[in-house]
């Protein structure tokens, strides 16, 4: 079972992964174990997902020009399913670029990290949405002020792939393209088939 202690030494090795701290690895456990325990980031990462979900659900509604009404479990459903399906295609496909590239050793870090990542850039991108679900910031302030955890979340996967996974620079751009259009495509894939017509058009 993972604790505090682990959950908060995995935040710090990601925040100083991001600093780029050579004592980042000091902070996250290597072994198979901790490999397991790693998916407690995502896990962590999901009430996170459903509050920034329902705040992008009340922009639309209220602030953007959508011609149909969005039905607030649907949007829910499909944010929340996107990313995970995202997640799971992602780092699947990573094992096979990793055995490829000859990184198989360095997959389980990787792993690790990237899920305690996952926990970072969600924590990230959620946070100025709090003063807009509080009625303090209008919805253009929330998504401008949301603009910087966009490009943490580039610079820490990046930040991996060339420190963790060994990574060349080419090839970890490669990564950042690849995990970007994944997750564009598929988010774009399932709001067609469950949003689209009943949802955002």
């Amino acid at each position: 079972m993972t604790g505090i202690t682990e959950i908060t030494n995995g935040l710090t090795g990601a925040w100083r992964i991001v600093k780029r701290e050579e004592s980042a690895r000091d902070c996250f456990d290597l072994s198979a174990d901790g490999a397991l325990r790693s998916f407690t980031g995502l896990a962590l990462s999901v009430p996170i997902l459903f509050f920034t979900a329902t705040a992008l659900w009340q922009i639309a509604q209220s602030e953007l020009d959508v011609s149909f009404e969005v039905s607030f479990g649907a949007f829910i459903a499909v944010e929340i399913a996107s990313t995970l399906i995202y997640w799971a295609l992602f780092l699947a496909a990573m094992l096979r670029v990793a055995r490829a590239l000859n990184l198989g050793p360095n997959y389980t870090a990787y792993l690790i990290t990237y899920n305690w990542g996952m926990l970072l850039t969600s924590a990230a991108f959620a946070l100025p949405l709090i003063p807009y679900s509080l009625g303090v910031l209008p919805a253009g302030g929330a998504m401008v002020l949301s603009l910087p955890a966009l490009a943490l979340l580039g610079w820490y996967r990046w930040q991996i792939a060339r420190t963790v996974l060994g990574a060349g620079a080419g090839t970890a751009a490669a990564i950042l393209i690849f995990d970007l259009v994944l997750s564009l495509t598929i988010d774009q894939l399932l709001g067609a088939l469950f949003l689209t017509g009943g949802g955002i058009s």
